[in-house]
C-alpha cells in the first residue's frame, strides 16, 4: 500500500486491476466500512448512473480471484444489505497491511527511545523506514479521500526519521548524522528540533563554534521569540558553557521541552 499496491493471499499474488485496487484502498482508508454510495463517490468523485454496476462487478471479480487462490470471498470484502435499501461494503479483520506495520514500528521505536533503549529504538525505527515509499498510496491517484491519510503517513515517517537520528546521536554516531541534519535544516528551516539536533551533533563532535553558530542562526530566524527560541537560547548557553551532555541520552533536550 505504501508503494504500488499488491495484494497477496498466503504466498500467492492476486492480480487486481487498478479499479479493484482502488476500491479496497478506499475501504481501508475509511476504516474498513463504507456505504455503497460513499464508496462510489470516493472512487469516482462524481459517480455516474453506471457506477453502481461497475462497483458490484469489480467487487465480485476481486472476490473470485481470492477464491481461486484458495481463500473465501468473505476474507476480502463483504457486502451487507440493510433495511431501507442501504448497502455497506466492509473489510474483514486480519489484513496484514504495510501502513499498519509502519505505524506499529514507529510507535515501538518511540516507546523504546523514551525508555532509554536506544539500540532497540534504532532497530525499530530502521524497520519502519524500510517500509517507506516516497509517494505513498500512488494507486489512490491523489483522490480527496486519501489526502489526509497520506499526510498522516508522512507525519509518521518524519517522526520516526527524527527518532532514528536521535538514537544515532545517543549511540555515539553523532558525526554520521551531521550532513543529514544540515540537509534537513535546509529542507525544513522552521523545524526547531532539527536545528537543536544539528547543534548537539556538532557539539558532540568537538565542533563547538559551529554548534553555537547553528543555534544563533535558528534563534535569529525566530527573532528571539517563543518557547522554541528560548529552548535554542538555553541550548546555546549549555554549549558555550560545555554543560550539555557529550554522550548518551539527550537528557538536556528532552528535559527542557515545555
Amino acid at each position: 500500500m505504501l508503494g504500488p499496491a499488491q495484494f497477496w493471499y498466503g504466498d500467492r499474488i492476486l492480480v487486481f486491476r487498478p479499479l479493484e485496487k482502488l476500491i479496497h484502498i478506499a475501504l481501508l482508508v475509511a476504516g474498513g466500512t463504507l456505504s455503497f454510495q460513499q464508496l462510489a463517490e470516493d472512487v469516482w468523485i462524481v459517480p455516474t448512473a453506471g457506477s453502481a454496476s461497475t462497483l458490484r462487478g469489480c467487487l465480485s471479480k476481486s472476490r473470485a480471484k481470492l477464491v481461486a487462490a484458495g481463500g473465501t470471498a468473505e476474507q476480502l470484502s463483504r457486502t451487507i444489505r440493510l433495511s431501507g435499501g442501504r448497502t455497506l461494503v466492509s473489510l474483514p479483520d486480519g489484513w496484514d497491511v504495510d501502513t499498519d506495520r509502519l505505524r506499529q514500528a514507529a510507535a515501538a521505536a518511540s516507546v523504546a527511545y523514551e525508555s532509554g533503549q536506544f539500540s532497540e529504538a534504532r532497530a525499530r525505527a530502521a524497520a519502519a523506514l524500510q517500509l517507506w515509499y516516497d509517494d505513498p498510496l500512488p494507486d489512490a491517484g491523489h483522490r480527496p479521500f486519501a489526502v489526509r491519510y497520506i499526510e498522516e503517513l508522512k507525519g509518521i515517517h518524519w517522526s520516526v526519521s527524527l527518532t532514528r537520528i536521535k538514537t544515532d546521536i545517543c549511540l555515539g554516531r553523532h558525526r554520521e548524522v551531521i550532513a543529514e541534519l544540515e540537509e534537513l535544516t535546509r529542507q525544513r528551516p522552521n523545524e526547531g528540533e532539527v536545528w537543536m539536533l544539528r547543534a548537539i551533533a556538532l557539539y558532540r563532535s568537538d565542533r563547538i563554534p559551529e554548534a553555537v553558530e547553528v543555534c544563533q542562526l535558528a534563534i535569529a530566524a525566530r527573532e528571539g521569540k517563543g518557547i522554541e527560541a528560548r529552548r535554542l537560547q538555553d541550548l546555546q548557553h549549555a554549549i558555550l558553557t560545555e554543560t550539555a551532555p557529550v554522550r548518551g541520552p539527550l537528557g538536556w533536550l528532552t528535559a527542557n521541552k515545555r
